[in-house]
């Protein structure tokens, strides 16, 4: 992962550049041949692996369709191209989570970013202060973009918990809580995608301190967490920090409604948004 003060989209595309090479590889195809399946020049993809042409989201969509991929390219693009509009305290997480073997998430106060509607996800980034309209449609953009990570070969285990407070709060109104929470119940797929609802009367919680997440990483790399504030976040690979998290996450765990209660949850006030 990239060190504090390292460019992230010069992370990211030095990413780009060792999945292309080693996708391509692993198809045994040469540069000359990959090119041969696109309508674009050898030069143009040695150009991309050795970092001397950025990748662009028609290019990257063409190496993903010759090489039989669903977004692992195309997740990175959005920070290559410096479209993120993500706070400098945050870019390091999307990082993360692309190399995360299991994420846990807790969420006293919305739907989980990697769970959220584009309708959705536009409510919550106009509730900022100031926020220009430019700037919330790339940020919504890359939201959507984040959420690639489920199309994976081998997605992450990812297990949200809650708080029912979240359901009944209305962003955007009827409609766009009725399709958010539509969605939640499309994308349950255990094990690789749970939530569970934290519910009311479980009264007040260790949850209530605020938002965070907690990634267990590939191949045995540094566990990640992530902290949310009022007014940033932050993130961290401190031992003791990942570790009072997950000791949290797991006290939250055990006053959560198991999958199938927490499922007829969802579904209960969704209808009364109908």
């Amino acid at each position: 992962m990239a060190a504090e003060g390292d460019d992230p989209g010069r992370e990211a595309w030095k990413e780009f550049a060792r999945r292309q090479r080693r996708f391509r590889r692993g198809r045994g195809l040469s540069q000359e041949r990959l090119a041969s399946l696109l309508p674009y020049s050898e030069s143009a993809v040695g150009h991309v692996e050795r970092l001397m042409r950025k990748p662009t989201g028609d290019y990257t969509r063409a190496v993903e369709k010759a090489l039989g991929l669903d977004g692992q390219l195309m997740e990175l693009v959005p920070v290559i191209q410096g479209h993120t509009m993500a706070p400098k305290w945050f870019r390091e997480w999307p990082r993360v989570e692309t190399s995360a073997h299991t994420i846990r998430t807790w969420e006293p106060m919305l739907i989980p970013g990697l769970l959220q509607t584009e309708d959705y996800a536009t409510q919550v980034f106009l509730g900022e202060p100031g926020v220009a309209e430019a700037g919330m449609r790339q940020a919504v953009r890359f939201r959507m973009h984040r959420q690639a990570v489920f199309a994976r070969p081998r997605p992450p285990l990812y297990s949200a918990l809650i708080d029912e407070s979240v359901l009944r709060r209305q962003v955007g109104g009827r409609e766009v809580m009725r399709a958010q929470l539509g969605k939640i119940l499309d994308v349950l797929r255990p094990p690789y995608v749970t939530v569970r609802i934290v519910p009311l009367s479980a009264g007040l919680t260790t949850g209530c301190l605020g938002a965070f997440e907690v990634a267990t990483l590939l191949d045995g790399g540094v566990d990640h967490a992530y902290l949310e504030s009022a007014e940033e976040g932050r993130v961290t690979n401190r031992a003791e920090t990942v570790q009072a998290l997950i000791v949290r996450w797991e006290i939250l765990s055990s006053v959560a409604y198991p999958l199938d209660r927490s499922r007829e949850t969802i579904s209960e006030v969704m209808a009364s948004y109908a």
